[in-house]
């Protein structure tokens, strides 16, 4: 009989604590009808990586989060460190990531008077549509959007934290080919429908723009150079077909060469960018080139070795000028 009694006992009150659990961990805090204050906050520790052709970036990102549930209240000193899933929590998702890594325990302090703090390290790949037709000139916003499923802004009110982070950047970033601004945290409520049903989020954004010094020294420099040498032809004497021949095609091949090895570092995108221009104005100017070289020697098989020689001369001048309104074209019109 006794055993009978404390095993009902036992059992009710097994019962009653997994209620209790069962409470915390699914039921917002607050007062129905009255929206649960989410203050939070996101940081930039690094970014190592933007890649325009996979239009993602690798981050590194601390987030912060802050709200109180009194029925966490107690009267013990100092604060109680508590696995996440034995209270309720947000169980925040981040939209656009892709595949990334939590680096802090699953944990969360509370206070006496039942504010719950929660702090996570998130490290992986995250999406970013880029619209690349500046390139290399361009630069980007990349945002990081945190939401709360099943919860709408009424019900849960974030409040950016900004006091106390500075920019929302560490001083130092590895990425050696971006400038990363500064970082932004704002209220972002968010909808996977346009105009459908909203829920509670917070964004963080930052811009990053490219450094061209890659570019100049790989693309501009380089294919300047091979445009310039088809250039030689035009001060060489026009009877001389074989060298001039020799000369513009050799030209003609290594441009084309070196545009599918440059095409390797290029997003591949449906459209034209600028460097595309540039690349395809160059591919032109050679091409031509080519084509004065085998006019003018038909020329001057045709006793118009005069005009010939006229038409060298005029080009000597008019390439370097069709070659510097290219260049204006393409970084500074297009």
């Amino acid at each position: 009989m006794k055993l009978s009694i404390l095993s009902l006992l036992l059992i009710s009150t097994m019962t009653f604590t997994t209620a209790g659990a069962d409470e915390l961990a699914g039921t917002r805090p607050g007062p129905e009808g009255r929206s649960l204050t989410m203050n939070g906050t996101l940081f930039l520790l690094d970014v190592s990586k933007i890649d325009g052709a996979d239009q993602s970036f690798t981050a590194d990102v601390f987030m912060m989060l802050q709200w109180k549930d009194e029925r966490l209240a107690s009267e013990t000193n100092g604060l109680r460190r508590v696995p996440l899933n034995s209270v309720w929590n947000p169980r925040i998702q981040i939209i656009n990531q892709r595949r990334i890594w939590k680096t802090f325990p699953e944990e969360i302090d509370v206070s006496p008077d039942g504010t719950v703090i929660y702090r996570q390290r998130y490290y992986g790949i995250f999406s970013s549509p880029l619209d690349l037709h500046d390139f290399p000139l361009d630069h980007h916003p990349f945002r990081l959007q945190v939401v709360i499923p099943g919860y709408s802004p009424e019900e849960i009110e974030f409040v950016p934290i900004s006091e106390g982070f500075g920019n929302g950047r560490s001083p130092e970033m590895t990425i050696p080919d971006w400038s990363i601004g500064e970082f932004e945290i704002r209220t972002a409520p968010w909808a996977i429908i346009p105009g459908g049903r909203e829920i509670a989020g917070l964004e963080g954004v930052f811009e990053a723009r490219r450094h061209l010094g890659f570019y100049i020294g790989k693309a501009f420099v380089s294919v300047a150079i091979i445009v310039f040498m088809s250039w030689v032809v035009f001060w060489i004497g026009t009877a001389n077909v074989g060298p001039r021949l020799s000369v513009s095609v050799t030209s003609m091949l290594t441009l084309v060469a070196y545009r599918f090895l440059l095409g390797q570092k290029l997003p591949p995108v449906s459209y034209l960018t600028r460097l595309d221009y540039f690349l395809l104005g160059c591919t032109i100017l050679v091409f031509v080139a080519l084509i004065q070289v085998a006019l003018t020697g038909a020329m001057n098989e045709g006793d118009r070795a005069d005009r010939a020689e006229a038409i060298n001369r005029t080009s000597r001048w008019a390439f370097p000028v069709a070659f510097a309104a290219l260049l204006v074209w393409s970084f500074w019109v297009v």
